[in-house]
């Protein structure tokens, strides 16, 4: 009973000592999971592309312990299901992007608060998740300004998949910057290529430039923008099997070496990329809060690129008044000079 004692003894005493000892050891570090979702697919060189662009980036710059999860053509009726999975497996940041996610997200985002979703494309502020909005306008606007500066007829024309906000505020920038510049010019109403799949039909697309570039009065079109995604292939194939004289705008991504034509004057640019490493960076430092976020030119993601082929498609000193005109509408833009809101 005495060495039992003494041992029991011993065995209290040392007990103290391994819990602290287990206590102090270093808890396993959780590993930061980053999710892009995406509607369409990659294919489009476009809207998608530019989000497996971005979610490269991401995993690139932060130093992910695992890869980004990047999922494409998530169709209507599986988008709920997919960002549940990803909600259930504890991942820090999933971003949708695309407007249409807005819906579905709202309806589960505050089923699972230790996940932050991000709709990117979207232009409201939402208690439960976060949203991006990218000005492209502002983009359009700056290629408004050059369409001024190329029309010989002095009327232009604008073609999209489907009129969703972002389209639209495409299609008044585009008009305020082609106006601003030659007020006595006219730019068309919008055509849509509508029908089951708007954003992919590259042959409704090249029917409808091919009708819109055919209509004469009162004057041809000789400048279009457009904002079609993978769709875009079919306005491209229009333009340049149209036997008048016309250009075309890329959109949401640097369109102007398609091979579709070579008649790309410049393209209406998201950096998609910056804007989702700027966002990921927030949440793994925990300075993150759900809220509308805004990017413009003057944030460094929208911007106007020139086609490097300007000079050659328009003559050395067209091209000349269409940089001279993107820089003054650029300054205006970033000097709060002019507002779209209301274009």
């Amino acid at each position: 009973m005495k060495h039992f004692s003494i041992v029991m003894l011993l065995f209290l005493a040392l007990a103290p000592a391994c819990d602290r000892g287990a206590s102090s050891a270093p808890a396993k570090a959780k590993v930061f999971r980053v999710a892009v979702v995406a509607p369409g697919s990659t294919a489009d060189g476009g809207w998608n592309y530019s989000a497996r662009e971005a979610a490269a980036r991401v995993e690139r710059e932060l130093r992910l312990a695992e890869p980004v999860s990047f999922v494409e053509n998530v169709e209507a009726s599986k988008r709920k299901a997919l960002l549940r999975d990803f909600g259930r497996d504890g991942y820090a940041l999933v971003i949708c992007h695309g407007y249409e996610f807005n819906p579905v997200v709202r309806e589960i985002a505050g089923e699972y608060p230790a996940t932050f979703f991000v709709v990117s494309g979207y232009d409201r502020p939402e208690e439960k998740f976060g949203s991006i909005v990218y000005q492209l306008g502002e983009a359009a606007y700056l290629c408004g300004a050059m369409a001024a500066k190329v029309t010989r007829t002095g009327q232009v024309g604008f073609i999209a998949a489907a009129p969703v906000p972002p389209v639209e505020l495409c299609y008044r920038g585009f008009r305020a910057g082609f106006l601003a510049f030659k007020p006595d010019g006219a730019v068309r109403e919008p055509v849509y290529i509508e029908g089951a799949r708007p954003w992919e039909d590259s042959t409704a697309a090249k029917a409808k430039t091919a009708a819109l570039l055919q209509v004469r009065e009162p004057a041809p079109i000789d400048v279009l923008f457009q904002n079609a995604d993978a769709a875009s292939r079919g306005v491209f194939e229009a333009v340049e099997a149209h036997a008048g004289p016309v250009f075309v705008f890329g959109a949401n991504r640097d369109q102007n070496d398609t091979p579709a034509t070579r008649k790309v004057l410049a393209s209406a640019v998201i950096h998609v990329d910056r804007a989702f490493v700027r966002l990921a960076g927030q949440v793994l430092a925990g300075e993150y809060k759900p809220h509308l976020q805004t990017e413009t030119v003057a944030s460094g993601v929208i911007e106007c690129v020139l086609s490097p082929r300007l000079a050659e498609l328009v003559g050395e000193p067209t091209a000349a008044a269409c940089k001279a005109a993107v820089e003054e509408a650029r300054r205006a833009l970033i000097d709060g000079k002019v507002s779209l809101s209301g274009a």
